[in-house]
Formats: structure tokens, C-alpha cells, sequence
């Protein structure tokens, strides 16, 4: 055995050979297993002693083998957990880059569209978290409002991949309508899907939320009034936005609207404290508190412009609403139309005792009602 397979048998042991080495000294183990095995078939007797030093070599190579390859590994581990951290920290930074940062534009994206597009999208928030690899995980429950309680329904789930939006999943658990309701736009044709009868047919001491449809359009100011005084909470106000009524009979699967409150933004909150904490590089913000600001009930005008703002931030952002809503939006078009011609409603969402909201069947400017959820009852009236 020369010096320099030695060398090598050595450094080969210690797992020190470089790639190219390692493999051409795996090549001339296999030669010398190769001759071994040919010494031992033709030459027996001159092998005996030979043979045992090769059973004592092929231990060690052996040995050397699964070193090489566990150093092998973990090394590939190393770099896969370093690799791992270093992308963890840079999505991080990605995602907190910027004056309003990305993590709380794409969390506002999902929680006003859902504000604008479901009835109950505004019960809750959206959270999220920065991943490996440069993802965004993002999850917010589901919720619906029937009487006094608020329920949770199902759980939604969005990722992204740096600022690629992927298309939402929702899942849905609990006992929920068999066929959701819709509105019907002014003057269509019935659905045959009158909730009226349900209405009458509910016990006492129940409560129901409702989609309510009107016989006509009405201005914000007319549906607030219409609802003043009745044993019933207005959720949400369904807006005209001029696309509405033209496919489908005149059943609206994908309304836009907006609650009886202001949707407010980060920029229109108001700061009411502070407290900072002096350091050797200046002063550092401990915490700060905010409150809205303050609002009437049926102050139209707030309504209207807060929802405005909201569809404008979505504009802004179309793209990622489009695939939240798996379809194609017209924002720029239905901001112009509200614009030129203001505000109108076709429909509500309302929640109450079920014998109240029945007494509805007798009014001229409703012309359809549709059973969301039932619940025991939980109304305390209105506060």
C-alpha cells in the first residue's frame, strides 16, 4: 500500500477529501474490492493473510463511508436551516417595508373587501404572519350576527408569495343555510324564494337575520327612516352601484355595500395618547391609543364618504380584489356612477326577534324577504 493511498485512506476516514478526490478514491476502492475478490477465487492460499487485513480495511472503509455521508448530510442541513432563518428574516423585512407596510396593505385589502361584499364581512379581522421563503400567511374567521350574538361560521385562508395573492379558501362548519339569499333588484321577477311563510311558521322566542329587498330604490336617508323605532338592527345597506339587475333575473349573487357604521381607515383615526421612553438614541414609542371619530347613527354623509374611500383604496388594489372575489371587478366604473348619481339602495340585511321582522310583510316598499339564520332567543332590544 503506497503512501499516498494512505494519505488518502486517511483524509478519506476524516471525511477531508474534496469532491473530485472522493470520487476518484471511491473508484480505486471499488479496483481493490474487485482484486480482492479475484485474488481470493484463484489464489486462496496466498490471500489468507491478506484477507484478514482486507476484512480489517473493509471496516474502516466502511466506517469512513458513513462519515463521509453523515457529514454530508448535516451539512445539507446546515445550509437548509441557515438558508431557512435568512429568508425568515428577509420576509420579514419585505413584508414591513414601507410607510403603510405591505402586511397591513394586503390584510386591509381582504378585510375591506370583505367589509364592501359580505354582509357580515365586517365582524372580525384578518391576521398575518410572515413565512420562509418569502410568504404571507393570512386567516380571519368567518362570522354571521343573528340577534344579539355573533356566531363564527367558517375560517378563511389567503397566502402570498412575495406580492402574488393566491385565491382564497373558505371553510365552512356548523349549521348553515342550505341555499344562500340574495336580493332582488327592483322590479325582477320573484325567485319563489319568500321567506315570509318561514316567518310564520318560527316559534316565538326565536330570532332570524334577513336579506330584505325593496319594491323600489331607495336613498340612505329613506332606509334609515324606514327602520326607525322597529324592534330590528340595520347591518348592512346593499348600494346601487349600476351594474346591478342586468343578469340573472335581477338576482344580485354579489352585492356591494356597506354597515350602518362608518368603515374607518388607520389615516382617520384620532391619537388620544402616547407614552414614549427616552434612550441613547432619542426617544422610542411605547404604545399608542386611537379611537374613531365620532359618528351619528344615519349620518349619510359620513356613510358615503368613508365607503368611497374604501373603494378607492380597493381600486388601488384591484387586482388582488379580483381574485379574492374569483371574478372581475369595474371599481373606476362604479365610483364614477356613485359620484354622478349618489347613493341608492335596493336592500338590506337585518337581524331581530322573527315575529318583529314578519310585521315587515306588511309594508308597500318591501317587496321580498329571504331567511338567513335562526337562533334561540338572545335579543336584549335596541341599544
Amino acid at each position: 500500500m503506497s503512501d499516498d493511498f494512505k494519505r488518502k485512506l486517511e483524509a478519506y476516514e476524516k471525511g477531508k477529501l474534496s469532491d473530485t478526490e472522493l470520487e476518484e478514491f471511491e473508484k480505486d476502492l471499488e479496483k481493490l474490492e474487485a482484486y480482492q475478490e479475484f485474488m481470493e477465487e484463484n489464489h486462496p492460499t496466498e490471500t489468507t493473510s491478506l484477507a484478514m487485513n482486507e476484512k480489517r480495511a473493509k471496516k474502516i472503509l466502511k466506517r469512513s463511508k458513513w462519515r463521509a455521508r453523515l457529514q454530508t448530510a448535516f451539512m445539507a442541513i446546515a445550509i437548509f436551516i441557515g438558508f431557512t432563518i435568512v429568508t425568515s428574516i428577509l420576509s420579514a423585512v419585505y413584508y414591513s417595508w414601507g410607510t403603510q407596510d405591505r402586511m397591513e396593505v394586503y390584510r386591509s385589502v381582504i378585510d375591506y373587501t370583505m367589509t364592501v361584499t359580505d354582509p357580515y364581512g365586517d365582524m372580525g379581522g384578518t391576521s398575518t404572519n410572515s413565512t420562509p421563503y418569502f410568504g404571507l400567511k393570512t386567516q380571519r374567521d368567518l362570522k354571521k350576527r343573528v340577534g344579539d350574538e355573533v356566531i363564527k361560521v367558517g375560517e378563511l385562508k389567503t397566502n402570498f408569495l412575495f406580492s402574488m395573492m393566491s385565491y382564497p379558501e373558505r371553510e365552512y362548519f356548523g349549521s348553515l343555510t342550505e341555499q344562500a339569499p340574495v336580493f332582488s333588484y327592483p322590479g325582477s321577477e320573484e325567485r319563489g324564494m319568500s321567506g315570509w311563510d318561514r316567518l310564520k311558521n318560527l316559534p316565538e322566542g326565536t330570532v332570524v337575520s334577513a336579506y330584505v329587498s325593496f319594491a323600489e330604490l331607495l336613498d340612505t336617508d329613506q332606509v334609515f327612516q324606514n327602520f326607525n323605532g322597529k324592534e330590528m338592527k340595520l347591518l348592512w345597506l346593499a348600494v346601487d352601484t349600476g351594474s346591478e339587475g342586468n343578469d340573472d333575473h335581477g338576482s344580485i349573487f354579489e352585492p356591494f355595500g356597506f354597515p350602518n357604521y362608518p368603515i374607518w381607515h388607520d389615516d382617520d383615526m384620532i391619537l388620544d395618547s402616547r407614552e414614549e421612553e427616552k434612550g441613547l438614541f432619542g426617544s422610542r414609542v411605547i404604545s399608542e391609543g386611537h379611537s374613531s371619530p365620532e359618528y351619528n347613527e344615519g349620518d349619510t354623509e359620513v356613510l358615503h364618504k368613508q365607503f368611497l374611500k374604501t373603494l378607492n383604496f380597493l381600486e388601488d388594489n384591484e387586482k388582488k380584489v379580483n381574485k379574492f372575489l374569483f371574478g372581475k371587478t369595474d371599481l373606476s366604473k362604479q365610483i364614477k356612477y356613485l359620484e354622478k348619481n349618489g347613493f341608492q339602495h335596493y336592500g338590506v340585511v337585518i337581524t331581530g326577534p322573527t315575529k318583529e321582522i314578519l310585521k315587515l310583510q306588511d309594508e308597500e316598499w318591501i317587496s321580498a324577504l329571504e331567511v338567513d339564520e335562526v337562533r334561540l332567543w338572545n335579543w336584549d332590544g335596541l341599544k
